[in-house]
């Protein structure tokens, strides 16, 4: 029996790579004169997440490449599915230098274990799922993070400013008491744009990760659907 530890491991092998993997997978390179394009575009999708932009150059958090990582070892179907299919197509990029061929070795691989390919591109679109599913559970978990942590605030403004326009009315002796009014907004909006920008951050991100990850899953069934 594999030990969820171990399996979240592979599955992470499946889809991001480390920096060592990378410097080690660049000096092979150079020592070869066989590599072709073919290869770089397969390599391409698995570089290591600290190196990783989307396109408006967010990087990729590798707590939430975990997550979404762990969402999927912990849906993994039973039996040999898509999960097994890009590793034996990984196990190729070496090897095969053609693209179609090599999706369509995997999958000749592939089939010896039972696996056709309404079954692979269904376990594929099932992960997908699984990605989705945990998209919406982090938007959600989000806007309860900026009700929680922005409106709160902004409605303290709002009534610190309604108090501070009467407290302006009365005479020189209310000044002391306006000015620290007046210090305390000033520190609940720093706050809120620390948070604001926390936030973003993460929202950004997220959707490189996710895009990253279920970009790769999507491209595999691109070239499952025109090259098997």
């Amino acid at each position: 029996m594999i030990d969820n530890k171990d399996l979240l491991k592979r599955i992470k092998g499946l889809f991001i790579v480390s920096d060592k993997d990378t410097k080690a997978s660049s000096t092979a390179s150079t020592d070869s004169s066989t590599n072709d394009t073919s290869i770089a575009s397969a390599t391409a999708t698995q570089r290591p997440v600290s190196t990783v932009l989307n396109s408006d150059n967010t990087p990729l958090n590798e707590k939430l490449i975990q997550v979404l990582l762990s969402a999927i070892e912990q849906n993994n179907l039973d039996g040999f599915d898509y999960l097994e299919y890009r590793n034996s197509l990984l196990s190729l990029v070496n090897v095969i230098t053609d693209e179609p061929m090599r999706y369509k070795s995997a999958f000749e691989m592939a089939k010896t274990m039972g696996l056709d390919k309404k079954k692979l591109l269904e376990s594929a679109e099932f992960y997908l799922n699984v990605l989705a599913g945990e998209q919406k559970k982090f938007l959600e978990a989000l806007e309860n993070q900026k009700s929680k942590q922005i409106k709160a605030r902004v409605d303290m403004i709002e009534n610190m400013e309604k108090s501070l326009s009467e407290k302006k009315k009365l005479i020189e002796q209310l000044n002391n008491e306006i000015e620290t009014m007046n210090n305390q907004m000033a520190d609940i909006k720093q706050e809120i744009n620390e948070e604001v920008q926390k936030i973003e951050t993460t929202n950004k991100q997220f959707v490189a990760s996710y895009q990253y990850v279920a970009g790769q899953i999507s491209s595999d069934v691109e070239r499952i659907n025109k090259n098997i």
